[in-house]
């Protein structure tokens, strides 16, 4: 190179070396970063996943218990409609029905039995205690033709009965929005079945009831009048929405008649009905105190619970396995020649005096309670105390008082025999059938017992 050697001395061979080994260095270095850089981000990441793990597992928890809660809220659901369907004829839900749903095939084959303004979803075939056979009832919803809602009984095409609809006080003046729900029993333990519905008008929902009669001369003829002060108590009482069973809880706590577990319990419904028909707070409007009391009619050990208004009527109830039963339902006294109706404790005989006619015709009966918890008559007389001069069984002007004949059970009979069954019938020592304990003297009486 122009002559000149260029020579690299120890200086520049070591500095190369350092070079060299500083490069390394800074290598290793950066290695060692980078070894260092991925573990944190493994670290990291690890971490980010446990988190989530945890996160998941938190919230597949929360899930579980809102379920868990959801299926309870679902199964009191189910159980409470299950409860009302059980009360309803034709087996299903009234609560549940609504009369907008899609029409079922059931549906319009109803509406075609009963028109089309009928509401085809509450319409129910039932069987009402003393009428044969199967009878259906058939609610209509207002319509060109008629504009209020009304309710039928119809039995092979015929009308047994129109229903004429009670609105609550809450709910009047506004229109008709729904048949909530329908139910079929006998409130009110006379023997007759009873209906209880669940109405809306416009947003207001009432319970009524409507309490079965039947009548029959030539034709079967039967009425379903509503209740009005047990409706307007019942409405007020009940919890919201209105279903069948929480009507029945507020009636017996629950119990269907024939599932009294003892005679104070069944007595306490028929006491909470009498409280609910409003009769306590009816004392000044109609007279006479409305008392209760617990006596013994027949041979057991069961006593017989009266209630009723003093000097006006007596009610009568027994129990047996269960089961209440009504002997005298609003049984009149105190007018028209009737003294009243009286018992000899435990011997199962009751007696009544009735004067007709002003006297002229004096009837005693003697009753007793059946093996069907009924009450019987095995023995009337009928003395006659005038002399019918025509025999038309009436005492006419011009006819006067005196010494007629007398009749047993409807078949004239001889002084001797009236006499005769006076001394069989007559067990003494009767007294009068009456209430003499208020409500809180019965409900501590029936606590003792």
């Amino acid at each position: 190179m122009n002559g000149t050697d260029v020579k690299r001395g120890p200086e520049m061979k070591i500095t190369h070396i350092k070079y060299k080994y500083m490069a390394a260095l800074v290598v290793m270095a950066a290695l060692a970063c980078s070894c260092g850089s991925q573990s944190t981000e493994n670290q990291a990441k690890e971490e980010e996943e446990t988190q989530a793990e945890e996160t998941d597992q938190a919230e597949g928890e929360r899930r579980a218990e809102e379920a868990d809660q959801a299926a309870g809220q679902t199964a009191e659901a189910e159980e409470a409609r299950a409860a009302d369907a059980e009360e309803t004829a034709g087996g299903e839900p009234a609560d549940d029905v609504s009369v907008n749903a899609v029409e079922s095939p059931e549906s319009r084959k109803r509406k075609e039995m009963f028109g089309e303004d009928c509401i085809a979803e509450q319409c129910f075939e039932v069987e009402l205690n003393g009428c044969e056979g199967t009878v259906w009832f058939v609610p209509f919803a207002p319509s060109k033709n008629q504009s209020e809602f009304r309710m039928q009984i119809i039995r092979d095409g015929e009308i047994l009965s129109d229903i004429t609809p009670y609105v609550s006080k809450k709910a009047g003046g506004k229109k008709f929005s729904s048949l909530d729900a329908v139910s079929f029993w006998d409130v009110n333990y006379d023997g007759f079945t009873d209906i209880v519905t669940v109405v809306t008008y416009g947003d207001t929902q009432s319970v009524v009831v409507y309490y079965g009669d039947m009548f029959k001369c030539e034709e079967e003829y039967w009425s379903f009048i509503s209740e009005e002060e047990l409706s307007e108590n019942l409405s007020a009482k009940a919890d919201r929405p209105m279903t069948i069973a929480g009507i029945r809880n507020l009636l017996t706590g629950g119990k269907k008649n024939g599932e009294f577990e003892n005679y104070a319990e069944a007595y306490e419904a028929v006491i909470t009905l009498s409280e609910l028909e409003g009769l306590a707070a009816s004392v000044t409007k109609y007279g006479g105190e409305f008392l209760y009391d617990l006596i013994y009619v027949n041979e057991d050990e069961i006593p017989e619970l009266v209630s009723g208004r003093t000097g006006y009527f007596v009610n009568l109830y027994t129990y047996r396995d269960g089961t209440l039963y009504t002997l005298m339902n609003h049984w009149a006294y105190g007018a028209g020649g009737n003294t009243g109706y009286e018992y000899a404790a435990r011997k199962n005989s009751m007696r009544n005096y009735n004067a007709d006619q002003a006297g002229a015709i004096m009837n005693t009966s003697y009753m007793r309670i059946n093996e069907e918890n009924e009450i019987e008559t095995p023995m009337w007389i009928e003395s006659i105390n005038y002399i019918d001069s025509n025999e038309n069984g009436m005492m006419d002007e011009g006819e006067e008082y005196g010494a007629g004949p007398d009749y047993i059970n409807g078949k004239k009979a001889s002084p001797e025999e009236v006499e005769a069954v006076y001394a069989a019938y007559d067990m003494g020592d009767y007294q009068y059938i009456e209430g003499r304990m208020t409500v809180e003297d019965v409900r501590k009486a029936l606590k003792s017992y």
